[in-house]
């Protein structure tokens, strides 16, 4: 397998996250290195990453990436069906809600100079997160994993959480148990082996 990947994107590191805990092979290929720029292009008609490869099996979505990692291995979702649609609905949650907010703050802080930087927009990027962070924590609740095991919220969130505490996006102390989770997600072997480099010095 191949995966066209790029370091910070939240999409590209979850994908990361599964194949890590999946134990499963796969040659990383830096999406934004030139030379391969026209390559996974021409695999994608949505001209963003990640994208895996498989043999002739060609993915360009995350979610589907996931679910057929999945399907692989039958590792990445629970058996029991409410469980999986539970998964399933948080991992959206994820890219659609709690995305938004940091994306704001990610696109703000990254590339400009202190002085440059909306400021207004980077508290409203905080404010919506931490809005966001109120049905998560509800969702997890005094449970280890948001389903039965670990599965796709954690491979999103651990992603996004990563990411924003690189920006200096705290996650509340009265959601501490959204706390504990993530510092339990820092300790797992997948953290440190997928997480962009730059980001654990």
């Amino acid at each position: 397998m191949r995966l066209y990947d790029k370091p910070e994107c939240p999409f590209c590191w979850k994908i990361r996250l599964a194949l890590f805990e999946q134990g499963l092979t796969v040659e990383h290929i830096d999406s934004l290195a030139p030379e391969t720029r026209e390559t996974w292009q021409s695999l994608t008609p949505r001209k963003t990453v990640p994208v895996l490869v498989n043999g002739d099996i060609v993915i360009y979505e995350s979610n589907v990436i996931l679910e057929y990692l999945n399907d692989l291995s039958e590792t990445l979702l629970p058996e029991d069906p409410t469980q999986r649609v539970t998964a399933r609905l948080i991992n959206s949650y994820s890219d659609g809600v709690i995305g938004a907010g940091l994306r704001e703050v990610i696109f703000e802080k990254r590339g400009n100079a202190e002085a440059d930087r909306d400021h207004k927009r980077i508290e409203q990027g905080i404010a919506q997160f931490e809005t966001a962070l109120d049905y998560l924590s509800g969702q997890l609740g005094g449970k280890t994993f948001f389903a039965d095991s670990y599965s796709l919220p954690e491979c999103a969130l651990t992603a996004r959480f990563g990411l924003a505490e690189a920006y200096g996006v705290e996650i509340p102390d009265r959601f501490s148990n959204l706390r504990s989770w993530f510092e339990r997600m820092k300790s797992r072997p997948s953290y440190r082996a997928t997480a962009p480099q730059h980001l654990l010095s």
